[in-house]
Order: structure tokens, then sequence, then C-alpha cells
């Protein structure tokens, strides 16, 4: 499977509804180096639920209710859809995140 990324930056898309065939799930890296915050103002969200797995580093993910959840190699983290967060890195060291968002199928 050839991998091709769709973001000139340092978040990468892997896997999205323009190079797989499933719409339901997107795949990414990120690379938060320090003291990089992402987005850089307000809040990202997200329609779908995000799992992220933290590779190398350590991350923070700042809930919009003010959590600050720190994750550092080999944390894996859950953001439900539509949950505003925020991600920064304030350590020394880079800290690389593999993510997925992954539309939740809803029960009838």
């Amino acid at each position: 499977m050839h991998l091709k990324p769709t973001l000139k930056s340092n978040m990468n898309h892997f896997f999205d509804p323009t190079n797989q065939p499933n719409s339901n799930v997107t795949m990414g890296l990120i690379t938060l180096q320090p003291g990089e915050k992402h987005p850089k103002q307000g809040y990202s969200y997200h329609k779908q639920d995000e799992f992220s797995y933290i590779i190398s580093g350590l991350a923070h993910t700042i809930l919009e209710n003010g959590e600050d959840i720190l994750g550092k190699a080999g944390d894996a983290q859950l953001i439900e859809k539509n949950e505003g967060h925020i991600n920064y890195n304030d350590s020394k060291e880079p800290a690389v995140v593999v993510w997925f968002l992954v539309e939740r199928k809803e029960e009838k």
C-alpha cells in the first residue's frame, strides 16, 4: 500500500477518504516540536472519535473542560467526537503521535 501524505506540514494524513476505501477512518501522524501547540488558536473538534498513540516524547491534551491529560511514549488516548481539545508539547524533545479518526456507528 502506498502512503500518500495529504498535508504539507508536520502533520501528515496517511489514510483518508481520498486514498483508501473506508471513508469512516482517517489516520495520520503529528510531530509536536518543543513548545508547539496544535491548533495554534482555539480548540480542535472532530465529528469522529479520535484515538491517539504516543510513539515518543511527551504530549499534553487539554480538553475544553480544562482537564490536562499528559501522555508519554506508549500511552493511548480517546477523545470523544465533538470534544474540543488542544495538543501541546512543553518538553525539550519532539513528541510523535499517531492518530486515528473513527466514525462512531450509531446504535439503532
